[in-house]
């Protein structure tokens, strides 16, 4: 193999062969092979541990995704009926009681759509996606807006609250204002400042808290570690699990800023665990991969 200046070159034979292998290490670990798919709630969290992070319904964004390891197979469509699919029963299921006994962060964490993240790995999310100061400081510096400032306001207040009394207590009771209500709401979850910690079905409404009542002993981990550490033990947990990514894409999807997955990245491969630079077939640009691939 040689090493030329846009990337690792192969041959296309033994690029299409290496991709393939990756690939089955991706079956594998995101478990979408009919003998490794989740059976269960327990199953479901002992994966969930085992990743670190994945999205909850939403697969083919180079992450696992929980929906995807319980159908079994690699990016199953979504149905027409969506409310008769197995994998989404499941992972509806799942989310509520894993999300409610605290077992497991849930939120529009990964890539802005529903996902998960272990207890064990948390604190270094918190590190790199938590602004130092509170939302208060965020506000002031135009990092927040107005709505979701006023809904931290009433959650600070009064503690976990349902969406209507939310609605209600901040002026966007209106059906006209619902969509504003939504936004602020994946704001304040991409921000993790805030998240939805039950759903309760009679009548159905979500109950929302904030991430410092619901999550305080992961932000307080999350305070002992520097932001390079936090990356690294992102980064490294990422390429275990999903055996190669281009480095600026999984940057955008974790929301971690470049430069500090690039410098992780470059001390794995002085580690010798990963190879960067390596060209993946016709993709575009070039991808970091598990160096035991190029061995």
């Amino acid at each position: 193999m040689r090493r030329a200046r846009t990337g690792l070159a192969l041959g296309e034979d033994k690029s299409a062969a290496l991709l393939e292998a990756l690939e089955r290490h991706r079956d594998h670990h995101f478990r979408r092979v009919k003998t490794r798919r989740i059976a269960g709630e327990k199953a479901a969290l002992g994966f969930i541990n085992e990743v670190g992070f994945c999205t909850a319904f939403s697969a083919g964004l180079g992450v696992p995704c929980l929906r995807e390891a319980i159908a079994g197979r690699r990016e199953p469509p979504l149905p027409e009926h969506i409310q008769h699919d197995y994998a989404i029963g499941m992972t509806w299921q799942i989310k509520d009681t894993l999300a409610e006994r605290r077992a497991a962060y849930y939120g529009k964490a990964i890539g802005g759509r529903p996902s998960f993240i272990a207890p064990g790995i948390l604190a270094a999310f918190l590190r790199l996606r938590v602004e130092p100061g509170g939302y208060l400081a965020l506000y002031r510096r135009g990092m927040l807006s107005h709505g979701a400032k006023l809904i931290m306001d009433v959650l600070l207040r009064r503690g976990a609250s349902e969406t209507k009394a939310l609605k209600l207590s901040t002026g966007h009771g209106e059906p006209s204002r619902r969509a504003a209500f939504d936004r602020a709401m994946k704001e304040l979850q991409e921000k993790f400042l805030a998240l939805k910690v039950e759903e309760r079905y009679d009548p159905f409404t979500y109950v929302w808290d904030t991430m410092e009542h619901r999550w305080a002993d992961a932000l307080g981990e999350a305070k002992e570690i520097s932001r390079t550490e936090a990356a690294l033990r992102i980064v490294r947990r990422y390429f275990e699990t999903a055996a190669f990514g281009n480095e600026r894409a999984l940057a955008r999807i974790l929301g971690i800023e470049a430069a500090l997955v690039e410098s992780a990245a470059r001390k794995l491969e002085r580690e010798g665990f990963l190879v960067r630079g390596v060209r993946l077939g016709s993709a575009a640009g070039t991808a970091a991969v598990l160096a035991s691939y190029l061995s």
